[in-house]
């Protein structure tokens, strides 16, 4: 017999349930993993706007930091912010550039210059309540449309100094040309810090470095040459001792001496090409006459490459008799670069850097104080009043080539001559501090 079912009763499957639970637990999983995503990817959109922001904000420091080493760069240019004449350096000297007046209060270093016993802004008090560095125009607000101007509210430059309070230089300290250059307080050019804002949005950054100018490569002799030299007459005189750079050219005491003439190649078909009256004319270090192998194999074409894109005059060649008028002078030195050969024949001067990317032929009256280099042959002639080089002269000559010196010449070595045209060469970073 059958039992009878009641009519509210039913067969359904007890895992229904189950199932749908387990669906409700996969849609939560689900929704989780979506709105963990969602977090993720909004979080790693805004870190790496961060990342971009900070990098623009850093981008502009640096941009304020070549405006400066630029304009630092060049103590005869008309955007130089340092300090003139050469060897004048003053404890405590500091300048902001700024892109708006009163933007140097924005350093956070500002005050400093309160309390640190120098007169920083050269009004002959010391540590006054208004004992600040200077301001002077960024070149943007000169050269560069507003909506164009990279954000650098402020970049301070100021002299490295040590312990002592003495400004910290960066050069030959020992007047060795054979030992490298160190930081010393005794010869060079100084070592400068430069601090710079850089602002993105609201991305903020600053960034410090010190900064310094690599001397020139180290002067062998008096005159260094690749190629032989003819001597003709007993008028000239090449010294490799150190002279002053101005008249009289007296000899520096106790200074190292140089050769008088020095050569990457045989040093002896130099000197025997001097006759028995001639060999007392080239003097300098060992013995008469002062001609030797050189201890450095000098890049002519390379040095001659960077002076010539530095050139504050550049004129191309042949060239005979120019006018030597806008060619510098001991109080603004220049760099003069010819672009083929060059012919003096009448008077003429200058002061700085001397390049001839072909051949040099002086035979009038003729007074250079620097380095004059030549990547042709060199020919000096012609008596008279004397054709003169302070500071070295560096002859590149060619296989064939000779140079010839017959006539009153003097050439003489001036290491503060050299360190003066060390003056002229670009700053550069030497360590980075990001701030």
């Amino acid at each position: 017999m059958k039992a009878n079912r009641e009519p509210w009763t039913t067969n359904a499957n007890p895992e229904t349930g189950n199932a749908m639970v387990v669906a409700l637990l996969i849609l939560f999983l689900l929704t989780a993993v979506g709105i963990s995503y969602v977090a993720v990817t909004k979080g790693d959109k805004q870190i790496a706007g961060n990342q971009l922001v900070a990098s623009q904000a850093f981008q502009s420091a640096e941009a304020g930091i070549s405006e400066v080493l630029v304009r630092m760069s060049n103590p005869t240019s008309v955007d130089f912010v340092g300090q003139v004449p050469f060897g004048t350096y003053t404890p405590g000297w500091g300048t902001y550039v700024v892109n708006d007046p009163g933007a140097g209060s924005l350093d956070p270093g500002y005050n400093a210059t309160l309390t640190d016993g120098f007169n920083n802004d050269a009004d002959g008090s010391t540590d006054e309540a208004s004992e600040h560095y200077p301001e002077t125009g960024s070149r943007q607000s000169v050269n560069v449309a507003l909506n164009e101007r990279l954000d650098y509210p402020w970049v301070n430059v100021r002299y490295k100094l040590n312990g002592g309070g003495a400004v910290v230089l960066f050069g030959d300290h020992d007047n060795n040309p054979t030992t490298p250059p160190v930081e010393n307080v005794v010869r060079g050019i100084p070592k400068i810090i430069v601090s710079a804002q850089g602002r993105r949005g609201f991305g903020s950054k600053v960034v410090t470095v010190e900064a310094v100018k690599w001397p020139l490569p180290p002067i062998p002799g008096s005159v260094y040459t690749e190629a032989p030299i003819n001597f003709n007459g007993n008028a000239f005189y090449v010294d490799g001792h150190d002279h002053q750079a101005s008249a009289p050219y007296d000899t520096v005491t106790g200074a190292t001496p140089l050769l008088g003439i020095s050569t990457p190649n045989d040093p002896n078909v130099i000197s025997g090409a001097l006759s028995g009256q001639q060999v007392d004319n080239v003097q300098g270090s060992g013995s008469d006459p002062s001609v030797g192998s050189s201890n450095v194999n000098l890049d002519l074409p390379a040095l001659a490459a960077g002076w010539s894109q530095m050139a504050d005059v550049t004129l191309p060649g042949p060239l005979n008799n120019p006018n030597t008028s806008s060619w510098g002078s001991m109080g603004d030195l220049k760099i003069v670069h010819i672009a083929g050969d060059l012919h003096i024949s009448g008077n003429g001067s200058g002061a700085g850097v001397l390049v001839v990317d072909g051949d040099f032929d002086m035979s009038g009256t003729f007074n250079w104080n620097g380095i004059v280099l030549v990547l042709g042959d060199v020919t000096i002639t012609g008596g008279g009043t004397a054709k003169q080089v302070v500071g070295a002269m560096m002859v590149q000559g060619t296989l064939n080539g000779t140079g010839t010196m017959n006539g009153n010449i003097k050439l003489l070595y001036s290491s503060e001559m050299i360190s003066q045209l060390n003056a002229l060469s670009p700053y550069e970073v030497s360590s980075w501090i990001d701030q």
